[in-house]
């Protein structure tokens, strides 16, 4: 018998305390009866909002070329190795030069003579002691010589092999004592400060893509790593088979990271825009509709006021709202179990607490 009154005893304390915290647990207007629902809200706010449109492609140089020779003959100086970082100009190869260089002396002796003779003549002209017409002739020759000349020396560097531009390159396919043909590959020559990306994107999306766009691509080959760049070109036709565009992207590649014929994951973020915008928690379905909750005042009092909007994209937990709200205004975004249109309602505040070795933050259940 004792057990049993003690049961009892133990378990109306155990109610009593459970409505003491629960009481505790409440705000202070719904403890006094008010009927008001506790809520959380967050302001309308504008964000970037832009379409992702995926698509696929490889890499290439921005410029790449075979470096090769003109003339054929035996290589007999090589100024460069595999995978060196050359600039514009700089020699990289020479073939023999002796007879060549023995045509260039004679075609500038020549040259020199006919300027003599051509200042000697120009002179006796002005005594008038010889005619115009050996004037003339005199001129020709010289113009002739000077020809000649230019021939020889344009042959004499067709000898010599220079970077066309700056890059980086390949690896070496001669040695010295080879013997080269005109038009043998020496080297491949890159130029990886930019890289250049082609792709193809559904023809649905071409005003959405222009010059300018931007991009971000991903590779496997350079895992957790993204880069930026922008559309430079749009193909003027569209593919009758597959219904797409080409379209060619720019990537600045400063840090040399990007290597031509890498497979990337592209991402084009076309039509950006600032467009107001609202967690989706906040947004209640109903059929084809979107409906918010908003705080409003009326008659001194704080209301849930129910919101059909129009919505366009969703991004990183926001969706896009066209129409049907004005920025600041404060929307519920947890509570909304509770909430009735027209019904009042307790904005609670936010709060932070120290848990151990992280923060916690408590609040009312994200109740749907």
């Amino acid at each position: 018998m004792k057990f049993r009154t003690f049961g009892y005893w133990h378990a109306a304390m155990m109610g009593a305390l459970a409505v003491i915290f629960t009481a505790g647990a409440l705000p202070a207007e719904a403890q006094r009866g008010g009927g008001a629902a506790s809520v959380f809200t967050s302001p309308v706010q504008e964000t970037e909002f832009s379409m992702h449109i995926e698509a696929l492609g490889t890499l290439e140089a921005r410029e790449s070329v075979d470096l090769t020779l003109n003339v054929a003959d035996r290589v007999t100086a090589i100024y460069f190795d595999d995978g060196d970082r050359v600039t514009k100009g700089k020699t990289l190869l020479s073939l023999a030069q002796g007879e060549q260089a023995a045509l260039v002396d004679a075609a500038e002796a020549t040259a020199n003579e006919a300027r003599q003779r051509y200042e000697r003549t120009k002179q006796l002209v002005g005594a008038r002691t010889v005619s115009q017409s050996a004037l003339d002739e005199a001129e020709r020759d010289l113009n002739a010589a000077n020809a000649q000349l230019r021939a020889v020396q344009s042959r004499q560097k067709d000898r010599v092999l220079v970077a066309p531009f700056d890059g980086v390159l390949g690896f070496r396919l001669v040695s010295v004592g080879s013997y080269v043909r005109a038009g043998d590959v020496v080297a491949e020559l890159i130029d990886d400060s930019e890289m250049k990306l082609d792709f193809s994107v559904p023809s649905i999306y071409l005003r959405s893509v222009r010059k300018g766009t931007d991009v971000r691509v991903e590779t496997d080959d350079l895992p957790g790593m993204a880069f930026d760049g922008t559309v430079d070109t749009v193909g003027a036709s569209i593919d009758p088979v597959t219904r797409s565009i080409r379209v060619r992207a720019i990537l600045p590649n400063p840090d040399r990271l990007l290597k031509p014929g890498m497979f990337m994951k592209v991402t084009l973020l076309a039509d950006s825009r600032q467009s107001l915008a609202v967690p989706e928690e906040a947004i209640e379905p109903i059929g084809p509709n979107s409906f918010v909750y908003v705080a409003a005042e009326k008659d001194g009092k704080l209301i849930a006021e129910r919101r059909q909007i129009q919505v366009g994209l969703r991004q990183n937990g926001r969706v896009e709202v066209i129409s049907g709200l004005e920025a600041g205004e404060q929307i519920v975004t947890d509570g909304l179990i509770r909430v009735r249109d027209g019904a009042p309602i307790v904005v609670r505040e936010r709060t932070v607490l120290q848990t151990g070795g992280g923060v916690a933050s408590p609040g009312a259940s994200n109740g749907r």
